[in-house]
């Protein structure tokens, strides 16, 4: 399965890992980590997490970290549309 991140997913993740890179460099390295690796999980595992409120939508909090990636599967691609800061501030 092929996994696509959408501009603004990629931007969210940036900004949100330089924002905990400035708080701490070795927790950003490791919530960046965590991040990708559950992205992978959801390959072979695409039901993980909850349900969003808009259809075919789900959300995927990412244990020992903040963060939510929500995410959409189309066919054999799995789209990485956002990531949120679970405390809800959305990435500008």
């Amino acid at each position: 399965m092929k996994i696509t991140w959408r501009p603004r997913a990629a931007d969210d993740f940036e900004r949100l890992i330089d924002l905990s890179s400035a708080g701490h460099i070795a927790n950003a390295s490791r919530d960046k980590s965590l991040v990708e690796t559950r992205i992978l999980q959801l390959v072979k595992f695409d039901q993980l997490g909850r349900k969003s409120r808009r259809i075919g939508v789900r959300e995927l909090p990412i244990e020992g970290t903040p963060y939510v990636v929500v995410n959409r599967r189309l066919d054999d691609e799995l789209l990485i549309l956002r990531i949120f800061h679970n405390g809800g501030a959305v990435a500008a």
